[in-house]
């Protein structure tokens, strides 16, 4: 994904290296078990929760910290984060021993307060530059305009007619592989639906002609209990959400209750985890 510049504010290279993303904003947050070891012995073990912020966002707030005057949130991870070096603005978001009842919701609260948080922060920085969020080096901004990256430039260009030859270059955080970035799609079992073995043959069907009719490669599809997962390679001028958001029409409309829920999960950076799955299936149960 890479990001449009607004007006007269313009990200140099060094602000879209700074962001993470390689394109935009990318911060982390982890909820994980920390065992303290005192001596020869295990002393205590924690449920601890920690965010890393990536330097622009962090820096760029930070300067505009008024307008988060009634953030609480914010102003209490600008006031305690801490920089450090390659793991950008760190900051400890709550810890709770794991003995303690009720220990892993209140750690999961906190998670997803500071999500939230990141959220408020990152979008921040989308409305002052006006980003538009677009697949690998290409996108558009709800007109009829194509746009590509220069990296010469440090913006986004219009397209025009221009075409890709052999000495273009694209990039996608999750690789390039034929001319083609590689995508993966978390699609969702609507409740109590059961496949059969007709209706696996009908699916197979569908996406191996929608995936012919878009050139687009399916390298997997695996299915679980809820979801299904795709990696695919899709052409940089075809948009993810028109190939996909056509699978699951036309997969739905073979059965009379409908296969799949409307709403998916994509990403061109990494294969989703499953904690990325579960949190993204949350919205359904």
């Amino acid at each position: 994904m890479k990001e449009i510049k607004k007006n007269s504010k313009k990200l140099t290279n060094t602000d879209i290296e700074n962001m993470w993303g390689g394109d935009g904003p990318y911060s982390q947050v982890s909820l994980h078990e920390q065992t303290r070891i005192l001596d020869d012995s295990v002393s205590r073990v924690f449920l601890v929760v920690e965010a890393e912020i990536n330097p622009f966002t962090f820096e760029y707030v930070k300067k505009n910290r008024k307008k988060f005057e009634n953030d609480e949130a914010v102003i209490q991870l600008l006031n305690h984060a801490e920089y450090r070096g390659k793991f950008g603005y760190v900051v400890g978001a709550g810890e709770v021993e794991v003995n303690v009842e009720g220990a892993r919701g209140f750690a999961e609260e906190q998670r997803d307060v500071t999500i939230q948080t990141l959220i408020r922060m990152h979008k921040f920085i989308i409305d002052e530059f006006n980003l538009q969020k677009v697949f690998g080096f290409i996108g558009n901004d709800n007109s009829d305009k194509q746009f590509i990256w220069n990296d010469k430039e440090g913006k986004v260009e219009a397209t025009g007619d221009v075409f890709f030859d052999s000495k273009t270059l694209i990039g996608s955080e999750s690789g390039i592989k034929n001319n083609k970035m590689r995508f993966f799609f978390v699609i969702a079992f609507n409740k109590n639906f059961k496949f059969k073995d007709k209706t696996i043959s009908s699916f197979i069907n569908i996406l191996d002609n929608e995936s012919n009719s878009f050139r687009v490669e399916i390298e997997s599809c695996e299915s679980f209990m809820d979801y299904m997962l795709l990696t695919t390679l899709i052409p940089i001028d075809i948009p993810p959400a028109q190939f996909i958001e056509s699978v699951i029409d036309l997969s739905n409309k073979i059965n009379k209750k409908s296969i799949f829920i409307e709403k998916y999960f994509v990403s061109n950076m990494n294969k989703p985890t499953i904690e990325e799955i579960i949190d993204f299936l949350k919205e359904f149960n």
